[in-house]
């Protein structure tokens, strides 16, 4: 989940070419006067697309028949592409990053090499962007578990890692302390993505089937969680934020917070928990999109934002740290229940005392890390699906009727209830919702540490960073049919062989998926994430009917950035089903 926190940078400020209250709606387009566009100076407007959430009939598309040719954005020391009037990009804001990306190919095209300072190479911060997934599978393959080992976006990430080494932790260490940790541990053939994953074996139950096994725990928090949204109505962000803890600490843990449910008494450190972990992911990527905290952070000077970030991320493992030292002497003590003893920090324990392939102490960050990083990610996923579902009534009905009948057929929502087989609508849902609206508009962040690499017929030198633009294709009308359209249906069986042999049929590409980055750096919590999100949806819209407030529309919907895009959800209705 971690692996994605960068996966907005250089999104662009949101214009004033709408009302304060629309201006960065993902759902609406943008009409600018003649008038108004002639006071905007840092941006060319025959340059600006409409919100890319929409698509945007202008939005160029490289033609498969024509070679891809590498475009080079204009940049500056220290500052690389975020000067607008110069570079010719998008204005950076922190509200409107599904613009950035389609923006950007619509200038620049398919495959361009732009600045990103603090997290591309040199002093330009120079980043290669791509659109093609096939392009990408040759960084990937560079991947075989041999030195230099594959970077991970976490050391991309200066504002943490800086923190991480204050506090002697070993993601704070040294590019040769990192790579000695690296070297002992292992990696994982992952059968479902066909890809090693660099993991310590802690974590492989992550991975494969056995990640099934904490389902049931899930679901169990799910059903409380689901109860407290009426009541959490009127701040349904945090709820998702409540919902995501209560479900991974539920696997974590094999115990059950109830955080959720506002009307059940609850531990109120698991609220400071929550709340310093997510302003600390919100402070962390505020300083990576600012120019001027990255020169003062080189300079030595660690701004207030800086030390906000460090005491929130301080709160938070904290307490991390507290609830594993605690599990630890229940532990100890054989105080566990069963439902304790078949969690994953309980097997998590077990595997390290008999491999031995990292230490206690190690454990115990990882832990603390997995805790402060899960909440984010998961929740954004969940608004999103909410919102689009509580937008879409007969998506929603749809949705409903399929889980009744798998419900039904599988003796209540478990493990093979919610298998793609049998509720093939929902998945369906899941992965509209990231076309449209991912929690990151990029998902992939690779250098090729082996040797120089041709991509489109162009070489890249050794230790360069490439990413991969996720979301541009997915809003392209020359690609989708009405694009800004929320249809489950673009992902059944039928449409994706319809698609086959045509431009579209890149859409169906396994690195357009899902936000969980790929190769042997993947998250390896991806699988839990996703089993998360489809047990708290599958919950809420078995238990009740969403609809979002009257006259309240697509056009109505904004967005913010606090570590992932969430929408800023309005007050949903929720009528109970019979």
């Amino acid at each position: 989940m971690i692996s994605t926190r960068l996966a907005c940078l250089g999104a662009p400020k949101c214009l004033p070419l709408v009302s304060s209250a629309r201006q960065n709606s993902p759902l609406t387009r943008f009409h600018i006067s003649s008038r108004i566009s002639s006071l905007l100076h840092f941006v060319n407007t025959r340059h600006l697309s409409s919100c890319p959430v929409t698509g945007s009939p202008d939005v160029a598309v490289a033609s498969s028949s024509k070679k891809v040719e590498l475009q080079e954005v204009p940049t500056l020391p220290y500052l690389g592409s975020l000067v607008s009037f110069y570079s010719n990009t998008p204005v950076i804001g922190p509200t409107s990053f599904y613009d950035y990306y389609p923006t950007m190919r619509k200038r620049y095209g398919d495959f361009y090499k732009m600045g990103m300072p603090g997290l591309g190479k040199g002093a330009h911060g120079i980043v290669y962007v791509m659109t093609d997934p096939n392009e990408m599978q040759k960084v990937i393959r560079q991947e075989r578990g041999k030195q230099p080992y594959p970077r991970g976006i976490v050391e991309s990430e200066w504002p943490l890692v800086d923190w991480l080494h204050s506090k002697g932790s070993i993601l704070g260490k040294t590019p040769e302390q990192v790579d000695r940790f690296k070297s002992d541990k292992s990696f994982r053939y992952d059968e479902s993505f066909k890809v090693l994953i660099m993991m310590p074996r802690i974590n492989w139950d992550l991975l494969d089937e056995s990640a099934a096994g904490y389902i049931p725990i899930m679901v169990e928090a799910a059903t409380f969680a689901s109860r407290g949204a009426p009541a959490s109505s009127e701040d349904l962000n945090g709820y998702s934020n409540r919902c995501s803890f209560d479900l991974f600490t539920a696997l974590m843990f094999g115990n059950l917070s109830i955080m959720a449910d506002p009307e059940t008494g609850h531990d109120q450190e698991n609220i400071v928990f929550c709340d310093a972990a997510v302003n600390g992911m919100d402070k962390m990527i505020k300083q990576m999109l600012s120019p001027l905290q990255l020169t003062l952070f080189k300079f030595g000077i660690r701004t207030g934002m800086y030390k906000d970030m460090a005491q929130s991320f301080e709160t938070a493992t904290s307490i991390a740290e507290k609830k594993y030292q605690e599990f630890r002497k229940r532990r100890d003590a054989n105080e566990l229940t069963e439902s304790e003893k078949s969690s994953y920090l309980n097997k998590a324990i077990l595997r390290q005392a008999e491999d031995k392939s990292i230490r206690e102490e190690e454990l115990a960050e990882i832990i603390k890390i997995a805790l402060t990083a899960a909440i984010d990610t998961t929740s954004s996923l969940m608004s999103w699906n909410m919102l689009h579902l509580a937008l879409n009534h007969e998506v929603q009905e749809k949705l409903h009727a399929e889980l009744v009948e798998s419900t039904q057929k599988c003796g209540g929502l478990n493990a093979e209830a919610l298998r793609k087989g049998n509720v093939p609508y929902l998945h369906a849902v899941l992965r509209e919702t990231h076309r449209l609206t991912p929690s990151s508009p990029v998902t992939i962040f690779k250098e090729n540490s082996l040797a120089d690499l041709e991509i489109h017929g162009s070489t890249i030198p050794k230790d360069s960073l490439l990413i991969l633009d996720a979301l541009s294709v997915g809003l392209d009308e020359n690609i989708v049919e009405d694009p800004e359209e929320f249809r489950p249906e673009r992902w059944f069986p039928d449409a994706v062989e319809a698609r086959k042999g045509t431009a579209a049929e890149i859409l169906d590409h396994p690195y357009y998926r899902d936000a969980f980055s790929q190769g042997s750096r993947k998250c390896p919590g991806s699988r839990v994430a996703n089993n998360e999100v489809l047990i708290m949806i599958s919950q809420l819209v078995l238990d009740w009917e969403m609809s979002p407030p009257e006259e309240y529309g697509k056009e109505d919907v904004t967005y913010s950035m606090h570590g992932m895009v969430h929408p800023n959800l309005p007050q949903l209705k929720f009528v109970a089903r019979c």
